[in-house]
C-alpha cells in the first residue's frame, strides 16, 4: 500500500480540494484535480462529463460523445480494458443513473467504478467518474469522498459559468455605454471634456459604476442644451422629486438611480428633431406624434443598461395619468410605477410655479391647490399627498432657483369631437412637462 493510501482519507482529500480552492478554470485545472483525486482514492482513471448547454446538439464537438446529455470534459489516466471512461457503451446510462439517484453509484465488475452527479443549486452540471484497478471496490466511506469531490467540482464548473456570463454582461454594458457617449458627443461639442472623462472610465471595467454616473450626467446636460425649456427644470424637478419620495416613506427614496431617473426623464428628446422640439409655434398633428415618441425613444436608449430599472420606469411612464388617459400605454392607477407617478406630479408642480409667456408663475399655495384638485384623476393621490408633506420652506428654496427662459407651447393631442366646446377645466401641456397647468378657460 502506497504512502498516500496509508494516510487518513481526510488528509488524502486535501490535495484535490487545494486544486479546487486555487480558483483556476476547470478546463485548465481539471486534469490536475482528477490526478490528485485518483491518487487520493487509489483510482487509475478519472473523468468529468459536463452537462450539455441547453439548445446545443451532439454535433460539432469533434470528439466521441455516446451519451446524449453530456460532453467529455477533463480526464486523467490510462483507459481500461473496455476503453476510456465516458466513451464506452453504457456509460451514458451510468451517468444518468448517478444523477437520478442523487448519490454516488458503484459500478463495474466488483464495484471498482464510482459515478457521481455534480449538482449545484439543484442543477446538474456534470458527472464525476473514477475507475480503480480490478478487484479494488469503493467502500461506503470512499463513495462519500467521491460525492464531496463531485460537489466541489460542481461549484468550480458553476463558478466558471457565472464568470463567463458576467463577462458577456460587461461587454454588453460596455457597448451600451459607448453608444450613449456617442449620442452626447454628436449633440453638443461642449460635452467633449465629459465624454473624454467617461471614455476613460469606460476603459476601466472595474470602475463601471462611476462610468454610468458620468454618462447619466452627460446625457442630462445634453437634454438640457437641446431643449430650451429643460434648462433649470431638470435640477428643480429632481430636487422636488427627491423630497417628495422622502416624504412618501418606504424604500422609494433609497431606490438606486432614483435621482438619475428624474434627471433623464426626457432622455428620449435626444431622438426628436430640433425643428420639432424648438418650433416657435403650434405643432402639427404629425409633429405632435413625433413628440409623443420620446418616452419610447428614451426606453430604447436605456435598453440593456444594467441597474437602470427605475430610470427606465420614469423615462417611459412619466406621461401616464392616474385615470388612464395618458400615454404611451394608457396605464391606469397603480399600473404606473410609483416613481413615475411621483414624477408626473412634481413635473406639473414645477410647470405651475414657473413663468410662461402666456401667464405668470402661480404661488406655491395655488400650485398645491391645483394638484389637490387633480388628485385621483390626473395625478396619483399618494404622489400629491407626498408633495404636500414637503416642508414649505424647502419647496420655496427649490422654486427660487427658477431662471427666465424661453418656453415654447405644445398643443394638447387631438381629441375626439374636435370643434366642440372643451371642458371648463383644461390641462395645457407646455413642451417638456409631463402635465401642465390648470386654467379655467376654453381651448380647442
Amino acid at each position: 500500500m502506497s504512502r498516500e493510501r496509508r494516510a487518513p482519507l481526510g488528509e488524502r482529500l486535501l490535495a484535490p480540494f487545494r486544486v479546487l480552492a486555487g480558483g483556476e478554470e476547470l478546463e485548465s485545472a481539471g486534469a490536475t484535480l482528477l490526478e490528485r483525486a485518483c491518487r487520493a482514492l487509489g483510482a487509475k482513471e478519472g473523468l468529468i462529463l459536463l452537462a450539455r448547454p441547453e439548445g446545443s446538439g451532439p454535433e460539432g464537438s469533434g470528439r466521441s460523445e455516446p451519451q446524449v446529455g453530456y460532453l467529455p470534459g477533463p480526464c486523467w489516466g490510462a483507459p481500461g480494458p473496455g476503453g476510456r471512461l465516458g466513451a464506452r457503451e453504457g456509460d451514458g446510462g451510468l451517468a444518468a443513473e448517478a444523477v437520478a439517484s442523487a448519490r454516488p453509484v458503484a459500478a463495474g465488475a466488483g464495484g471498482r467504478e464510482a459515478w457521481c452527479g455534480m449538482v449545484v443549486e439543484g442543477r446538474t452540471v456534470g458527472v464525476l467518474a473514477l475507475r480503480r484497478a480490478a478487484g479494488a471496490r469503493f467502500t461506503g466511506e470512499e463513495l462519500v469522498a467521491v460525492e464531496l469531490l463531485a460537489t466541489g467540482a460542481a461549484v468550480a464548473v458553476d463558478r466558471l459559468r457565472f464568470l463567463r456570463l458576467w463577462s458577456r454582461k460587461l461587454e454588453q454594458a460596455d457597448a451600451a455605454h459607448s453608444q450613449l457617449l456617442r449620442y452626447a458627443d454628436d449633440l453638443r461639442t461642449t460635452f467633449a471634456a465629459e465624454r473624454r472623462r467617461a471614455e476613460q472610465l469606460r476603459e476601466a471595467l472595474d470602475a463601471a459604476e462611476l462610468a454610468y454616473i458620468a454618462t447619466v450626467r452627460a446625457l442630462a446636460t445634453a437634454v438640457e442644451a437641446k431643449d430650451a425649456y429643460t434648462g433649470g427644470h431638470l435640477a428643480r424637478v429632481t430636487a422636488y422629486g427627491t423630497e417628495a419620495c422622502r416624504s412618501i416613506g418606504g424604500d422609494l427614496a433609497a431606490t438606486p438611480g432614483l435621482e438619475y431617473a428624474f434627471l433623464l426623464h426626457d432622455l428620449g428628446k435626444i431622438g426628436v428633431p430640433d425643428a420639432v422640439l424648438n418650433k416657435a409655434g403650434p405643432l402639427t398633428d404629425e409633429e405632435w406624434a413625433l413628440m409623443r415618441e420620446h418616452p419610447a425613444i428614451g426606453l430604447r436608449i436605456l435598453e440593456g443598461v444594467p441597474q437602470m430599472d427605475v430610470v427606465r420606469a420614469v423615462v417611459y411612464s412619466h406621461h401616464e395619468r392616474w385615470d388612464g388617459a395618458g400615454y404611451p400605454e394608457g396605464l391606469k392607477g397603480e399600473q404606473t410605477p410609483l416613481a413615475a407617478r411621483v414624477f408626473a406630479a412634481v413635473d406639473a408642480f414645477d410647470a405651475i410655479t414657473t413663468d410662461r409667456p402666456y401667464r405668470a408663475a402661480a404661488s406655491l399655495d395655488e400650485a398645491l391647490h391645483r394638484l389637490r384638485e387633480a388628485a385621483g384623476s390626473q395625478f396619483a393621490p399618494d404622489a400629491v399627498e407626498a408633495i404636500h408633506l414637503v416642508d414649505r420652506e424647502r419647496l420655496a428654496a427649490i422654486q427660487a432657483t427658477v431662471t427666465t427662459r424661453r418656453v415654447l407651447e405644445e398643443p394638447s393631442p387631438p381629441r375626439a369631437g374636435a370643434g366642440q366646446e372643451a371642458p371648463d377645466l383644461v390641462l395645457e401641456q407646455p413642451r417638456g412637462a409631463s402635465v401642465g397647468l390648470f386654467q379655467h378657460a376654453s381651448r380647442r
